[in-house]
């Protein structure tokens, strides 16, 4: 015990000293999350038919990523193909929380949420902040470690510290509608780093912006469908804002509302880029700047 007691005292004035030298540079603005190891088929609510099973997913996942998840995995995409994004949020919000292995997860400031299959409420720190306690204690907080000072956010060795640079200010309903024509909506531009950029969109028949900005803008958020990144389409459309399956791959088949391809049978064909069909444009992920 005595041995014990003296590792104890030993890592607390070593935790001491150095909370001691950075305890300006703290912040306690934790956030909380609910985050899952998801093994299971996503079905989504639709029309007249209850439920429809869209794919497959085997990930991990936390409630606030939701909605950066849609655009980027291609089950989810095609969840909210098939149902809309309202039903898709609330397919994957339910899944996570009915997952047997689901966790509130307490992230402090600065963390960036990285669940995985081990730990869930895993995070790594952002902006140049650090993990404390460092490894193998389980980290609690992200600091800004001796002699580093945070400057506008962000932690380095910094000799002065310049007042932050004036945020874009959002553009109002009025403003945007005035920098597209009717029918048009502005929406960020991917690939370009600079927020600045934008582009109008025609989002009722855009094949990559369908239904809304797949980038957002301003006070667009980014909640349209690329839908070329629909898993196994190979011919597709964008009408009247909902994405229109006309062809699927081989051992594929349209669903039933035409928004997505469902297996047909047992197969082991590998799905393969819309883009090598012929389709108007690139799958999102792939254009080039």
């Amino acid at each position: 015990m005595r041995v014990c007691s003296t590792g104890i005292a030993a890592f607390t004035f070593a935790a001491t000293q150095v909370l001691g030298r950075a305890a300006y540079q703290l912040h306690s603005r934790d956030t909380t999350d609910v985050c899952a190891q998801l093994n299971g088929l996503l079905e989504v609510p639709e029309p007249f038919a209850g439920t429809v099973p869209v794919g497959f997913l085997s990930t991990c996942l936390c409630l606030g990523d939701i909605p950066k998840f849609m655009t980027s995995n291609g089950v989810a995409i095609a969840a909210v193909a098939a149902g809309g994004r309202d039903a898709a949020v609330s397919a994957l919000t339910s899944m996570v929380n009915k997952a047997p292995n689901h966790k509130s997860c307490p992230f402090p400031d600065q963390a960036q949420p990285s669940c995985t299959s081990s730990n869930l409420c895993h995070f790594d720190c952002k902006n140049g902040f650090v993990p404390f306690p460092a490894p193998p204690f389980l980290p609690i907080s992200c600091i800004c470690a001796f002699p580093n000072k945070v400057c506008n956010g962000v932690c380095g060795l910094f000799k002065v510290c310049p007042s932050g640079k004036p945020k874009k200010r959002e553009l109002d309903a009025d403003e945007q509608r005035s920098l597209c024509p009717t029918g048009h909506s502005a929406c960020g531009v991917y690939g370009f780093n600079s927020p600045d950029a934008w582009e109008c969109v025609d989002t009722k028949s855009d094949l990559e912006s369908c239904g809304g900005c797949t980038v957002g803008y301003g006070r667009n958020p980014a909640i349209g469908v690329d839908c070329t990144a629909i898993p196994a389409v190979m011919d597709v459309s964008c009408i009247a804002g909902t994405c229109a399956v006309q062809r699927c791959q081989p051992g594929f088949v349209v669903s039933a509302n035409g928004a997505y391809c469902v297996r047909a049978g047992l197969t082991t064909q590998d799905d393969v880029p819309a883009a090598l069909y012929g389709l108007e444009h690139v799958p999102l992920k792939k254009k080039s700047a």
